[in-house]
């Protein structure tokens, strides 16, 4: 059993839930479905329109624990008025898990993203830039929208309705192409869950720390919410939620200072050759430190200390003149290479498990089964092949060369996969790796003359979902698969609600994103209207006006990160008493590491302190209290960004802004 469990209760203790085992399909699916449509709006609207919180930017989504906690409230009095109409734990962790799914397809580097890709060269092309001089003939023209006078205005000046015909059939065909793009490309991740699942959860018994609290948030007995320790927990936070909340609406209450505070520039870090360091902030998120308790010791570790190890090779950069050589020490290079280091050790140890899947695929004898997974093992790796070669047709057709979108696509299920694994093994609270996809390395590493303006031009749509890698996802799919197994539930229901979640996420998302625009205006008062795309399109220009030739240093930084990760992960197996985990490498080298570094710091400590003078026993006892800290600031956090929406004010917002 993980570690993030709650003391056991006695057998007689009262039950509020069914049987765990119990799921049923025709009761989760109608209520996921339009949970998913609101939180889909909620989503875009904190994150785009307004200025957060960002729910999808860490790995617990706070809007979806507040649609958890609204539902395990409205299941409590249903159990009150008849036990038969209230819902099982299985199926309200489904639930949880298919708006989990929804939220990650409308979260800020997702669905968001692609939307505003598909009429911004039109939008904003002119004769200073010239792009459509330079790329206009290369863009598919089939999967974007064009219009400036017309369609556009309305999307970006607002005071429009999306439900005029020539505002809406302009969107039906590159929505419903981009949809079935999207549908591809999380079946191939379903897929690659249902083969991975068993040896990660069954075999190598990884706990997956983030399904962990939800799990025991809608535990038969409700042991967490009858513990006092957590309602200190809770209370505390709330109490600072609430205050923090209101000093948002009126001034004169003085804030109680927990978010991010920016250093940058300021003192030392102003001088040379410290203010190599860029962006560095401090922060005290409770959230942050509730989760940082679950995480193990040594990666709480690894990720402040690494995050101090990225600053100093910038620094010493610095002071060497070595950046004279532009983004030297190549910190994201350095990074891919320590996750691919991580997917090709996770291979290797479970080259024997894999081994099985083959021989079952094939029919022959195996030690593992799969009659009880959302697919069968041969149905899955038929799902994989399948679906891969439809995303590389897809680029084809968009015009791409096939070996080109093979190659990226190749890239971007590896580094997929590793996500998926350092979340399952690990749970850390941030897995943003901005600027490391496909669309990133191969221009990089072959340079921009090696690609065709057809490939330059693709790799530009692929930065939408390669941007950043915070709402991703493919883990939460998993975890809901290993939540499933764990409490007995039917896995072929899990598997089918997940991809009934992408589909509905997707249209959802598609939908909020263009009511709000074509109602506010993604230029006029959006927060967030364009700026992804801009990013990619202006990229793409550079690319096409100053071509760039291979970058050896970079190539070098790649294998560095690669041998470094090998390294550490080496000396992990051999020494015990090995401090740094390579996981702490791969993740603090990216932007999101800046918020939460000090709270993990914090969290270090105070779990180094009570399992060395309290044990493993005292440390359990206080797992509620965390778990109380989590919920605390998310909950009252989500509250007051739903009251500000209310009031139509700019909601107060606890995470990212």
């Amino acid at each position: 059993m993980s570690t993030t469990s709650l003391p056991s209760e006695p057998e007689n203790a009262r039950r509020p839930f069914p049987a765990p085992s119990l799921l049923r399909w025709w009761v989760a699916f109608p209520i996921a479905v339009p949970l998913i449509v609101i939180d889909a709006f909620w989503v875009v609207y904190a994150e785009k329109v307004g200025y957060g919180p960002y729910f999808t930017t860490i790995s617990l989504f706070a809007n979806v624990f507040f649609i958890l906690t609204a539902l395990l409230i409205v299941n409590a009095v249903l159990h009150r008025l008849s036990p038969r109409i209230s819902l099982s734990q299985s199926e309200m962790l489904l639930i949880y898990s298919m708006v989990g799914v929804g939220a990650a397809l409308a979260g800020h580097d997702c669905v968001p993203s692609l939307i505003q890709h598909l009429g911004h060269p039109y939008q904003f092309s002119n004769d200073a830039n010239g792009w459509l001089d330079r790329f206009g003939r290369f863009l598919p023209e089939w999967l974007m929208v064009q219009g400036k006078e017309d369609v556009l205005k309305g999307y970006y000046q607002g005071h429009d309705s999306l439900y005029r015909p020539e505002n809406y059939v302009a969107w039906i065909r590159p929505s419903l192409l981009w949809t079935l793009f999207i549908l591809l490309l999380f079946a191939t991740m379903q897929c690659l869950n249902v083969l991975v699942r068993q040896g990660w959860q069954d075999r190598e018994r990884l706990p997956f720390p983030v399904i962990e609290i939800p799990m025991q948030m809608t535990e038969p007995g409700a042991r967490l919410w009858r513990s006092p320790l957590f309602w200190i927990g809770f209370g505390l936070c709330a109490i600072v939620e609430i205050i923090n909340g209101l000093a948002n609406f009126y001034p004169q209450i003085p804030a109680i200072p927990i978010k991010h505070t920016d250093i940058t520039n300021q003192g030392v870090f102003g001088t040379h050759p410290w203010n190599a360091v860029g962006f560095t902030c401090y922060s005290f998120y409770p959230f942050a430190i509730g989760l940082g308790y679950l995480l193990p010791l040594d990666l709480l570790f690894s990720c402040w200390f690494f995050y101090l190890f990225w600053k100093f090779q910038l620094i010493v950069s610095k002071q060497l003149a070595l950046d004279v050589v532009p983004e030297f020490p190549f910190v994201r290079e350095q990074s891919y290479g320590g996750f691919i280091a991580i997917l090709v050790f996770m291979v290797w140890n479970g080259r024997h498990y894999f081994a099985q899947i083959w021989r079952r695929i094939w029919g022959e004898p195996s030690d593992v089964e799969d009659r009880t997974e959302g697919l069968t093992y041969r149905q899955a790796t038929i799902g994989v092949l399948i679906c891969f070669a439809g995303l590389v047709l897809f680029m084809v057709w968009a015009g791409m060369s096939w070996l080109v979108a093979a190659t990226a696509f190749l890239i971007y299920f590896a580094l997929s996969v590793a996500v998926t694994r350092l979340r399952a093994e690990l749970g850390p609270p941030v897995h943003d790796l901005h600027f490391t996809g496909p669309d990133h390395l191969l221009p990089r590493s072959f340079g921009t003359p090696a690609f065709n303006e057809k490939d330059l031009v693709g790799l530009t749509f692929f930065y939408w979902f390669n941007r950043a890698y915070r709402s991703h996802p493919q883990p939460v799919a998993i975890e809901e698969l290993k939540a499933a197994k764990q409490i007995g539930a039917n896995q072929k229901v899990a598997f089918w609600g997940i991809m009934l979640a992408a589909l509905v996420g997707t249209v959802s998302c598609f939908w909020a994103y263009l009511h709000l625009a074509y109602a506010l205006g993604t230029q006029a008062k959006w927060n967030q209207g364009s700026g992804f795309a801009s990013e990619a399109f202006n990229r793409l220009n550079g690319w096409l006006q100053t071509p760039q030739p291979p970058n050896p240093i970079a190539n070098g930084a790649i294998g560095v990160g690669f041998v470094f990760c090998s390294l550490l992960m080496i000396a992990r197996i051999r020494f015990p008493w090995w401090p740094f985990h390579p996981i702490g490498y791969a993740i603090t080298s990216s932007w999101s590491i800046n918020l939460v570094w000090t709270p993990l710091l914090i969290a270090w400590v105070v779990k180094g302190l009570i399992l060395r003078y309290g044990g493993v026993r005292s440390y359990r006892q206080a797992m509620p209290f965390f778990l109380g800290l989590i919920l605390g600031q998310m909950l009252v956090g989500s509250m007051w960004h739903l009251i500000g929406i209310y009031l139509d004010v700019v909601p107060y917002s606890f995470w990212g802004g």
